[in-house]
């Protein structure tokens, strides 16, 4: 005996119809995301490719250093440094090194903006007393001078002036 067959559920056309819409959507989604994601790593690429440039046309260099011992107690060195790059540049931090690794202090502010073509001076302390925060440095024990700016490191290893 044939039986009728009752089964209910959504036409094909509904399905179908309900299956495009349930694809544009999720389609739509990863597009959003995906355009989002590009606009934000074309970003972050312009920005490190207008650094790399800048810092490809960026150069210091430290003219010479003058260690000064006529101040009295307080023995000093300044440090002539010159910006002959073709853009501005900002110093981070400066260094002066004795042989045994100690550091003197430096009594400039960082970070130090110098323009295209400026000549700037460090001055160090080269007292070893824990009250001038120096350590001894003298012209028998002098290493180098580290510059460092945000795109370079430049050293200096040459004997002081007025040594």
């Amino acid at each position: 005996m044939n039986t009728p067959n009752h089964q209910k559920g959504i036409s094909t056309l509904i399905a179908a119809v309900l299956l495009i819409a349930v694809t544009l959507l999720i389609s739509l989604i990863v597009s959003t995301s995906f355009t989002s994601l590009v606009k934000t790593q074309a970003s972050t690429l312009q920005t490190r490719t207008g650094e790399a440039v800048n810092c490809t046309s960026s150069s210091i260099d430290i003219e010479s250093i003058f260690v000064d011992f006529t101040k009295g107690t307080t023995r000093t060195a300044q440090v002539v440094v010159r910006n002959s790059g073709q853009v501005r540049e900002n110093i981070i931090s400066a260094h002066i090194i004795n042989k045994t690794g100690g550091t003197g202090n430096s009594m400039t502010a960082f970070p130090l903006g110098v323009a295209k073509g400026d000549i700037v001076t460090f001055e160090f302390n080269l007292n070893n007393t824990a009250a001038s925060g120096g350590v001894n440095i003298t012209c028998t024990n002098f290493d180098r001078v580290i510059i460092t700016t945000e795109c370079t490191v430049v050293t200096y290893s040459r004997t002081p002036t007025n040594c």
